[in-house]
Formats: C-alpha cells, structure tokens, sequence
C-alpha cells in the first residue's frame, strides 16, 4: 500500500485540520499560512489530540494545557516540554495530497 490519499487539494485551506488513522498511526493533516503539513496528532508534552489545536503566531496551541508549538520546527518555546511535534512527509500525487506507506 504505498500512497494513501488524504485530502484533494480544493478543499485545503487555511485552518483545515482534518484527523485521520493510517497504519495505526493517528496523524493531523492541517493547513496554516498556505502551508499544509502532517503531524502525529498527539501532544508530545501530555498526549493529547491535536484536532482542536488553536493557531496563532506561527504556533499551534494544544487545547488540553495551552503549551504552543512552533510549526516551522515543532520545537516548543516552553521549557516544560522538551519533545517537538512529529512531522509526516506528505505526498502529491495528481490532485491529492496524502502519505507514501511503505
């Protein structure tokens, strides 16, 4: 099963997220800033889901304590937390984005 398609890229937009299961990962396909990228959706600080995260300042804000990640790097400004988000390649294949499973 190499590519798993995610999403066509019409409906991509900023402040899209969208949870999804691949291989029996949970992951967060999301939109910010025109950029669209794919993260583990779990909080590295608590575990938490990341669907509902808040954006602001290039930041994404887990909705379970606040603690915000960069999205350039996935490094977070706070101390508490020293492991950063997991990012996906992603994959365009035609007119959809998805994942390459190997």
């Amino acid at each position: 099963m190499p590519f798993v398609a995610l999403e066509m890229l019409h409906q991509l937009h900023d402040g899209y997220r969208k949870a999804v299961r691949v291989a029996g990962q949970d992951l967060l396909l999301l939109q910010e800033n025109g950029k669209t990228q794919l993260i583990v959706n779990s909080c590295p600080h608590a575990g938490a889901s990341m669907t509902y995260a808040t954006f602001s300042n290039n930041c994404l804000r887990c909705p379970m304590h606040g603690i915000e990640f960069d999205l350039a790097s996935g490094r977070s400004p706070n101390p508490a937390c020293t492991q950063a988000l997991q990012f996906i390649p992603l994959v365009y294949e035609g007119n959809r984005i998805g994942i390459d499973v190997r």
